[in-house]
């Protein structure tokens, strides 16, 4: 585990997962997924990594019986537009906006089929 591992599960009780790729770090609510964070190196960039971390976090939504995963893209993220299409691209929906951030969402069943 890395030292930012480490700090989130101690801290906040949120789940950090890092591979030589990137890593992704999410959050359990009552009924849903959150996405916090979700990166991708440049070098493993168009593997369909992305891909694979979404289908990840499905399973644990599957497990807790969540239908429904919600990430958000932040609108100060210096790349929020390739953001918001690699959710796009992986059946994410834009499900609201407010004037920090755009929240996406995706059924579960839906993520587990990417």
């Amino acid at each position: 585990m890395s030292h930012f591992e480490n700090y989130m599960k101690e801290s906040f009780e949120e789940t950090v997962i890092e591979d030589k790729d990137g890593f992704y770090h999410y959050s359990l609510y009552d009924d849903y997924l959150f996405i916090n964070n979700l990166y991708v190196s440049p070098n493993s960039r168009g593997l369909k990594v992305a891909k694979g971390y979404i289908k990840e976090m499905a399973k644990i939504a599957k497990i807790k019986k969540y239908e429904q995963i919600i990430g958000s893209v932040s609108l100060s993220n210096l790349k929020k537009e390739k953001v918001l299409m690699i959710y796009l691209r992986n059946k994410c929906k834009i499900s609201s906006v407010n004037e920090n951030c755009i929240y996406v969402s995706i059924e579960t069943n839906d993520a587990l089929t990417l």
